[in-house]
C-alpha cells in the first residue's frame, strides 16, 4: 500500500497499476478505471447508486436506513472512515454525518438511528461550535413559561467575511397538546441553503421522542417567511440525514446538532435578537 489512499493493482497480466482508493479492497478483485484518462493511474469503479434497486427496500420516505440493518466491514473500517455491508454491498455514512455517526458509537444511540448512506469514501469536513446559544436555556424557557419562543441570531456584518459568506441561526420553540416541538435553522449565506434540526419532546416526561437532521433548499425571498411570519416555506428540495426515535437525552441532541451547525466556512460570534411573538 502507497499512501491512505492509493494502492498497486495488478491486472490478468500481472501488469501493475496505481489505484485510488485501492487501499480499501485489498486481496480483492474490483472494477476500475481510468482517472482522469492516465494510463497508469486508476480509480475503484463506483457503484451507481441511483440505478441500484436493491437498496429500496430498505430505504425510509426520507431515504434513510436503519443503523440496525448495517454491518461493519471490521477489517477495512476506521473511525471517522466507517464501511458497512448491506446486502453484498458496501455502503459509507455520508460525510456531512461522520461526526455524528461517532457520536452515536461514543453514546449508544446507533440502535435508535436512521442515516443517510453515501457511495463516497473519501470526504473532508470541519467544523467550529456555536457560540453564544445556550440550547439548554431554550428549552428551560419553553417548559417552564410554557411559551412558544423565537430567537433570531445574527453574526455581526460589520466584519470584512470572505465574499460576504455568513450565517443566521433561526429558533423556534412551540408546545401543542402533546409535545414540545424545537425547530432550529442555520441559514447560509444568501438563504438558498438552509441546515435544520427538529425536535420533539413529550410535555410531561421531558424525553425527546423524535429528533433529525436535514438539509433544507429555499428561494431566499421567502426567508422573511419564516422568520417574521412564522409561517412554513415552500422547499425546493429537502435531504434528510439522521433520524433517532427515543432513546437520546436533550444533551445528546443538542451534541449533535452543534455538529451539523454550522460548517466550517462559517462565522462564530452570533448575537440575538428575539423575534415578538405577536409580529
Amino acid at each position: 500500500m502507497i499512501g491512505p489512499c492509493i494502492a498497486k493493482g495488478t491486472d490478468p497480466d500481472n501488469q501493475e497499476y496505481l489505484v485510488f482508493g485501492g487501499d480499501l479492497f485489498l486481496g480483492e478483485s474490483v472494477e476500475v478505471k481510468s482517472y482522469h484518462k492516465n494510463k497508469n493511474l486508476f480509480i475503484v469503479a463506483p457503484l451507481n447508486y441511483s440505478n441500484t434497486k436493491i437498496f429500496e427496500k430498505h430505504f425510509d420516505k426520507d431515504g434513510l436506513i436503519d443503523f440496525k440493518k448495517l454491518k461493519e466491514v471490521k477489517l477495512k473500517s476506521t473511525p471517522f472512515h466507517r464501511i458497512y455491508e448491506i446486502d453484498g454491498y458496501w455502503v459509507f455514512p455520508d460525510k456531512k454525518i461522520k461526526k455524528h455517526i461517532e457520536y452515536l458509537y461514543q453514546n449508544g444511540l446507533e440502535n435508535y438511528s436512521k442515516i443517510k448512506i453515501s457511495k463516497s469514501y473519501n470526504s473532508v469536513t470541519s467544523r467550529i461550535p456555536v457560540y453564544s446559544v445556550n440550547y439548554q436555556t431554550i428549552l428551560d424557557r419553553i417548559i417552564k413559561d410554557g411559551d412558544s419562543i423565537s430567537s433570531w441570531f445574527i453574526c455581526e456584518r460589520e466584519k470584512n467575511f470572505d465574499k460576504g459568506v455568513y450565517a443566521d441561526l433561526y429558533v423556534l420553540g412551540n408546545l401543542n397538546e402533546a409535545n414540545i416541538q424545537i425547530q432550529l435553522w442555520q441559514i447560509i449565506g444568501q438563504g438558498e441553503e438552509i441546515l435544520y434540526a427538529h425536535l420533539l419532546l413529550d410535555k410531561e416526561s421531558k424525553n425527546i421522542n423524535h429528533f433529525d437532521l436535514a438539509t433544507h433548499f429555499v428561494h431566499p425571498f421567502d426567508i422573511p417567511k419564516l422568520i417574521y411570519d412564522k409561517k412554513r416555506i415552500e422547499l425546493i428540495a429537502k435531504t434528510k440525514w439522521l433520524r433517532i426515535d427515543n432513546g437520546i437525552s436533550d444533551n445528546q441532541a443538542f451534541d449533535l446538532i452543534k455538529l451539523f451547525f454550522p460548517i466550517d466556512y462559517l462565522v462564530d460570534e452570533f448575537n440575538e435578537n428575539p423575534v415578538p411573538n405577536n409580529l
